[in-house]
Order: structure tokens, then C-alpha cells, then sequence
């Protein structure tokens, strides 16, 4: 028998945040007895931070489970396996990806999130938490905020901080409509919200941390808002500069990596993202073969069909979730499907 790790199915993992929504979720995933909330951990080989843990849950949640156990252990026991050498040498058992679906059944709080540089200096982590969304679907007159409009003095962010004043924070930034198929990269340090009714793949740097100029409203005091460490140091993440005309940086399009009358492959992030992760939306018609192997989590957005690695194949449809090993080398769509494959950095 085969023993080398294969490709696993998901199930929902939904985590307990701060915020409502996650019915575009259940209905993508299926609906029945799904769990609820806003945010699904996919192929995630993290935990939520116990500072942000209710009472009863366990410590690992976060970490996804599989029919062979938890993720994490999975991957512990057979690093190389999992991830590739390169990965592994780079990062031990972490993959350096977090995947979220992320249903906003409300506007999220503007906030941004530290830089690798700033984790390192003062949270004790080697990464920060830049990251990038795919819109999978958005309710009519749906928006995102991205970046200030021009920029603002820390003193006058610190003022709206303070009184809470979250109209004039929403009026200094990039305001735009949100549909389906959207891409967005998000650097850490630019000040972003996502408004109600808009459901997305995240991809993301593996950590929880965001400091939150927007928080009473959502029940946070400031030392949850400031990751403990105190307004002074903590608004020096916020990118403050201006993004009128650069929008474009924060839109992206998709660059073709392969079109064929078996489908089409398209790389949907800029080369900047490369250092914190790709994504790779996949198009089946017929037969589509993905480049290279490695570690990935793939999420299935529409159709059906199978996915084929060496030494096997499985049935996918849309809402099914998967993580794959390295060692189930370069993988094939076979059928009428679409995926996004999410891919860790470049090492």
C-alpha cells in the first residue's frame, strides 16, 4: 500500500471571531448541518491565539482536522513529505499560508496589520500578515475600503482613534464596488475594511494579528485593539500614505500562465505577493494539468470533477475544500471544474 500522504478532503472549520456573518459560507459549503460564523480556517496548520480564545474552546482551534488526524501533527511527522524540502528547510512544519473563506455578514472594522519587520521587532514572530483576497461573491451595492485617498497625518489618525470618529476614517480612504471574481492584494500596514455582504478567499500570512483603529463598536477595548502594545507603538503599522492613483498596485490582474482547449490557468497576485503566497485560479473543461508540485489548498469554486495526483484521484464539486502534500507530486483536473489554488511563498 501506498504510504505516502495524499490528498485530503476538509470539512468546515469555522473559527470564533468578533464579528457576524457566515451564511454565504454554509450555502457554499452545502448548508445542512454546517457550523457557523464568518471565518472557515482552510488547510490551516494554525491556531487562534489564546488571547483571543472564548472560554471552552480548545487550544488548537484553528489547526484543521482531517479523517487522519490534525493537521499540524500530520505535517510534524512528515515535514518533507508535506511540504517540499525547500518549504520545509525554510520553515520547519509551517507552511508560511493561512486560507480563510471569509463571509462579512457586516461591515469589518478598519484596521491594517504589522509587517514581518514589525512582528519580528515587537510580537516575537517571524511573519507579519499581509495578505490577498478573491471575491467569490458580493451582495448588490457590496464595497471594500483600500488605502487612504491621500495621505494623513498620525496625529489626525490618532485623533479619529480617539474619538472613534469611523466617518471621517471611511471618508479618507478608497472607497469601491465589490463583484465576484474581483482579486485584491492587501500589503501589511494598509488601513482596509470589508463591508457587509461580500465573501472572499483569503490568502494570508499564518498569524491573528491586526491592530484595529475602529473598535468599540465591536466590543474591543484598546489593549485588544493595539495587540497589546499601546497606541503609541501600535499606530506606527498604519501605511498612511496615499493610494488615489495607485489603486492599481491593490487591484491586480490575473496573468495567464495556460490556455488550452482543456482550460485555463491563471496566476491571480502580483510577483510582490510571491514572498507571502500565490494563487493560481484554475478553469477545467476537459483536462487541465497545474505546474510543478507542492504543498497547496485548493478551493473548489464551481463544477465538478476529479482531481488526479500520483497514486490516485479523487471527486471534487464546488464548496469542497482540500490540502495537498508535496508528495503527491504535480496534480490534473480532469471534468467541468474550477479551482483556486492556494500556494505557499516562494522560498
Amino acid at each position: 500500500m501506498n504510504s505516502r500522504p495524499a490528498p485530503l478532503l476538509l470539512a468546515d472549520n469555522r473559527i470564533p471571531v468578533y464579528y457576524a456573518g457566515g451564511e454565504r459560507i454554509s450555502e457554499f459549503r452545502g448548508g445542512g448541518d454546517s457550523p457557523t460564523g464568518p471565518e472557515d480556517w482552510v488547510g490551516s496548520l494554525t491556531a487562534l491565539p489564546a488571547a483571543l480564545l472564548p472560554p471552552g474552546y480548545p487550544q488548537d482551534t484553528g489547526v484543521s482536522r482531517t479523517d487522519r488526524g490534525s493537521l499540524r501533527d500530520l505535517v510534524k511527522a512528515a515535514p518533507q513529505a508535506w511540504l517540499g524540502e525547500e518549504l520545509a528547510a525554510a520553515h520547519g512544519a509551517e507552511s508560511g499560508l493561512l486560507v480563510k473563506l471569509l463571509d462579512a455578514g457586516e461591515r469589518l472594522p478598519v484596521h491594517c496589520h504589522p509587517t514581518r519587520d514589525f512582528a519580528r521587532a515587537h510580537l516575537g514572530s517571524r511573519f507579519g500578515k499581509t495578505e490577498g483576497w478573491i471575491v467569490l461573491a458580493a451582495a448588490p451595492g457590496a464595497r471594500v475600503w483600500l488605502g487612504l485617498r491621500e495621505r494623513v497625518a498620525a496625529e489626525e489618525l490618532r485623533r479619529w482613534i480617539t474619538a472613534q470618529d469611523s466617518t471621517a476614517m471611511l471618508a479618507a480612504m478608497n472607497e469601491i464596488p465589490v463583484t465576484a471574481g474581483q482579486v485584491f492584494y492587501v500589503p501589511a500596514g494598509l488601513p482596509h475594511a470589508i463591508g457587509a455582504g461580500v465573501m472572499v478567499t483569503e490568502l494570508q500570512e499564518p498569524t491573528s494579528f491586526s491592530v484595529l483603529a475602529e473598535h468599540d463598536a465591536f466590543g474591543l477595548g484598546s489593549a485588544a485593539a493595539t495587540l497589546g502594545l499601546g497606541w503609541d507603538l501600535a499606530l506606527t503599522c498604519f501605511d498612511l500614505n496615499g493610494y488615489a492613483d495607485r489603486l492599481g498596485e491593490l487591484m491586480p490582474a490575473s496573468r495567464d500562465l495556460r490556455s488550452s482547449s482543456g482550460g485555463r490557468l491563471r496566476s491571480l497576485f502580483p510577483a510582490d505577493a510571491d514572498a507571502y503566497f500565490r494563487a493560481w485560479q484554475a478553469e477545467c473543461t476537459e483536462d487541465l494539468a497545474l505546474p510543478g508540485a507542492g504543498f497547496a489548498v485548493l478551493v473548489v469554486t464551481g463544477g465538478a470533477g476529479t482531481l488526479v495526483w500520483n497514486g490516485g484521484e479523487t471527486p471534487i464539486a464546488r464548496g469542497q475544500t482540500l490540502v495537498v502534500p508535496a508528495a503527491a507530486g504535480p496534480l490534473c483536473l480532469r471534468g467541468t471544474v474550477r479551482v483556486i489554488a492556494c500556494l505557499p511563498p516562494e522560498c
